[in-house]
């Protein structure tokens, strides 16, 4: 969900953009070679995902290489991921007995903030209303949440080809965040800017398949956050 390393803002960026055509070619390798340094360092740590991650999406904390590729797309080579980009479509495909079902997650990065839990997961059950999908996911903000979101009506045609009144399950994610702050004697921005904690973690969804050869599939979402 983006913000893989606590890295350059998009106002860092910026100021080195500004004042890259005036550093010395030494010091840019120098601060290039340290940005890759920390990129294979958490690839190292998450080594144990390597091809098996849907795709990953870019954050605004990441850093940009010369060579026109930035840490985030980096890490995707080194770990074998789709890069995204910041908001991407993922459709997870399902067989189950002798039928396939799918289910569409639209996932951004996120934008923004709110104080409070209900107000950040009002802005991702937003993206409801310029999507069609069944889960709608954010990082961003550090806030850990998964709720149901209002089910969807739909129509679909039964075994002698009537129309049949279905409904599907929506869910509704903040991703979380693993950046600790105030901890003694380290320098945090979220310190000084006095945010709140927040409660590190990520949420974890589990998708149940009922149904059989004679009935189309449903799928059960359940949040583990």
């Amino acid at each position: 969900m983006g913000d893989y390393l606590d890295s350059t803002s998009t106002s860092e960026r910026e100021c080195l953009g500004n004042i890259s055509t005036k550093m010395h070619e030494t010091f840019r390798n120098d601060v290039q070679a340290l940005q890759l340094a920390k990129v294979e360092m958490i690839a190292k740590e998450l080594a144990f995902m390597k091809g098996r991650i849907l795709g990953m999406i870019n954050g605004n904390h990441y850093f940009q290489f010369q060579s026109g590729i930035n840490s985030d797309q980096k890490l995707c080579e080194l770990l074998g991921a789709p890069y995204l980009g910041v908001c991407s479509f993922v459709r997870l495909t399902f067989e189950y007995c002798g039928r396939r079902v799918t289910r569409d997650i639209f996932a951004h990065h996120g934008q923004g903030a709110a104080r409070l839990i209900g107000g950040s997961l009002n802005r991702v059950a937003q993206m409801f209303e310029g999507a069609e999908c069944d889960i709608v996911a954010m990082g961003h903000d550090h806030k850990r949440a998964a709720v149901p979101g209002t089910p969807r009506l739909f129509l679909s045609k039964g075994k002698t080809g009537e129309l049949q009144l279905r409904t599907r399950q929506t869910m509704v994610i903040r991703s979380g965040s693993y950046l600790k702050s105030y901890e003694p004697g380290k320098v945090n921005y979220n310190v000084d800017s006095q945010r709140p904690t927040c409660d590190l973690g990520h949420v974890e969804l589990i998708a149940t398949l009922r149904g059989g050869r004679n009935v189309e599939p449903q799928v059960e979402l359940k949040a583990l956050v």
